[in-house]
């Protein structure tokens, strides 16, 4: 077997065997993940004012964006936060309404009796065209509900009583982002805000554009930050402490799974600069 097909075989073994075995582990503690919980937990929101969840992943990312949109609106339905959900990215549309019909059967799995129902709980708004040109039309219109019109099965918004009168930007608390793109969630920190209001804005990202995000959550400007697929496993630990029959036990399986592939990525390396080290030893002493 040659050493390029023994490096796939084990890593394919260490990514396989805490999936297949649900063997996980306790995750890091990520400040960040819980700044950001603690902003979701504290905000207050009266009747009318919604939050606002752009989701701008496709496939591509979907191993760590899709678990980050999950634990964020998980956390807004528990506060029974009302959302509304659009994307900038037109290969985000299938998880626009995958995630939260997934987190609500969830939710009613675990609490018998009460319910998270589409058009209360959270409308679905779709794909929206245009990036800065539309966040700031979207920024300026004096009725929200009004300017973005129509859901994507095509009712009017304004047949949605949670939804219906919305009003200015104003009432929108909290503004969460989810992407994977490069320039994306710079769109949201540059035109959603106008003068007098900034709203309180959460982020979720790939490891990638971890070093980006930081910038903004230094300056201020970024609220809570979940980092990666960790970012999330912490924010699900965080969130079962609070609410012990939640399940987030395939999210720990997984980022175990993660964690066991780059050990085993530091270790090849390692093996990698010992062997040619032994092997000049070697050579040298006979």
């Amino acid at each position: 077997m040659g050493s390029r097909r023994l490096i796939y075989l084990i890593m394919i073994v260490a990514v396989a065997a805490p999936i297949l075995f649900g063997i996980s582990q306790r995750p890091s503690r990520l400040v960040s993940a819980e700044r950001m919980y603690d902003v979701i937990e504290n905000v207050k929101v009266q009747p009318g004012e919604v939050a606002m969840v752009w989701l701008d992943f496709g496939p591509n990312t979907i191993a760590e964006n899709e678990p980050q949109a999950m634990v964020m609106i998980e956390h807004l339905f528990r506060r029974r936060i009302p959302v509304i959900l659009l994307s900038q990215y037109q290969q985000a549309e299938r998880f626009l309404s995958r995630v939260p019909q997934t987190v609500a059967r969830q939710l009613e799995a675990e609490m018998p009796g009460q319910t998270w129902r589409y058009g209360e709980a959270w409308i679905n708004v779709g794909y929206k065209p245009g990036a800065a040109i539309f966040m700031q039309s979207l920024v300026n219109a004096s009725n929200v509900s009004g300017f973005l019109g129509r859901d994507v099965n095509g009712m009017p918004i304004s047949q949605y009583p949670t939804f219906a009168s919305i009003g200015g930007i104003e009432r929108v608390k909290v503004v969460g982002e989810v992407t994977g793109l490069v320039g994306v969630f710079d769109t949201i920190i540059q035109f959603f805000q106008k003068k007098g209001y900034r709203p309180t804005i959460v982020h979720g990202c790939t490891s990638i554009t971890i070093p980006e995000a930081y910038i903004f959550l230094d300056s201020g400007q970024l609220n809570g930050l979940l980092e990666g697929i960790a970012g999330a496993a912490w924010y699900s630990e965080v969130l079962k402490n609070a609410h012990p029959s939640s399940d987030n036990s395939r999210l720990l399986v997984t980022n175990t799974a993660l964690s066991a592939a780059h050990l085993v990525i530091i270790g090849l390396i390692i093996v990698g600069n010992l062997v040619p080290l032994f092997s000049r030893w070697r050579a040298r002493h006979g």
